[in-house]
């Protein structure tokens, strides 16, 4: 797909200080993807914050060389002229990065990969095939005729191995190696990079892995594998749930026969936070658009003000309606 980068390109001549922002929660393609963005805007000529609602994960810190990362709370935004959103298009992921997206006078550019988008108000440049932010900004390195320093080249491999699941999801393709094999030239090293990414967990970590799995259900004659850590279960085993929770959603579909995975989340402010996985035969970016979020066909969330058990009982029924009439929620 070819994208029009003149947004962009706009944005960056005549704005001096750029913002860029991404969504609530982030993760490997959403740091990485801010960080190597924010890499090529310095070479540009831009001064450039990237703005995180809440603390930059500790597996990813090893992405900032040179402290482009704070916390939203603690940016001076005043002399900001330009935003740009990264791998979310909607107000509902934008977390505490709203109000500084909704003052009158900025340029914003929004560039995403997902299907479910809101009108942040400003441009915004989509392909919704794209496996992973992290490979627009891919192109654009490549639209503007530069190639990825060392520390820009492991955070888009960071964003491009994180959103296919380490190549195994079913969004990734050829285009994903070649993007890789680039990627390695300009100074990525996937070992280090994954050792620094999965190794040296903290015990509680380990420890809510180990209540996931003691506690998850297969539910929908064996198709769907469902779990749910509350506030109170965090609280037992001394875990942060922003650090603690990260990736869990992948575990059920290791079970033999899951096609779907459902990881459920209690706020801390009530509600419950939904992550749901595929194996690509069921849309759940569908059926979390129904609640108020959205992603993509394999993957995809949403947060329902509801109990973590009634949000089993709504989502379980929006899944055995699409995975067949006939199926059963057993327990």
């Amino acid at each position: 797909m070819v994208l029009d980068w003149s947004p962009l390109r706009k944005l960056i001549a005549e704005c001096s200080d750029i913002l860029v922002l991404t969504h609530m929660r982030p993760d490997g393609d959403a740091v990485g993807s801010c960080v190597a963005l924010a890499l090529l805007l310095q070479e540009m000529g831009c001064r450039v914050k990237i703005g995180l609602d809440g603390p930059c994960p500790a597996n990813l810190q090893f992405l900032q060389p040179q402290d482009l990362i704070s916390s939203i709370s603690e940016l001076v935004v005043a002399e900001v002229s330009g935003i740009v959103v990264v791998d979310t298009g909607t107000w509902n992921q934008v977390g505490t990065a709203a109000p500084i997206l909704r003052t009158p006078g900025r340029k914003i550019v929004v560039i995403d990969h997902h299907r479910t988008q809101d009108d942040l108000g400003g441009d915004r440049i989509l392909d919704v095939t794209a496996e992973a932010a992290a490979v627009l900004v891919d192109r654009f390195y490549a639209a503007v005729e530069r190639v990825p320093s060392p520390d820009a080249a492991t955070a888009l491999f960071v964003g491009l191995a994180s959103d296919t699941g380490w190549f195994r999801h079913p969004n990734c393709v050829s285009t994903s190696f070649e993007m890789a094999a680039r990627l390695m030239q300009a100074g990525a090293n996937p070992s280090a990079i994954h050792e620094k990414l999965y190794s040296g967990e903290s015990l509680a970590r380990q420890r809510v892995k180990g209540h996931i799995l003691s506690t998850m259900k297969v539910l929908a004659d064996g198709r769907v594998g469902l779990f749910k850590v509350l506030q109170s279960d965090l609280a037992r085993m001394g875990a942060n749930a922003e650090e603690a929770l990260g990736g869990m959603v992948d575990l059920p579909r290791q079970v033999a026969g899951v096609r779907v995975a459902v990881a459920l989340y209690e706020h801390s402010d009530g509600g419950t936070r939904a992550s749901l996985r595929s194996d690509g035969t069921v849309d759940v970016a569908t059926i979390c658009a129904t609640h108020g979020g959205g992603g993509h066909r394999p993957a995809a969330g949403c947060t329902l003000s509801v109990s973590p058990d009634r949000a089993e009982e709504i989502l379980m029924a929006d899944l055995v309606s699409v995975l067949d009439p006939d199926a059963r929620v057993t327990r």
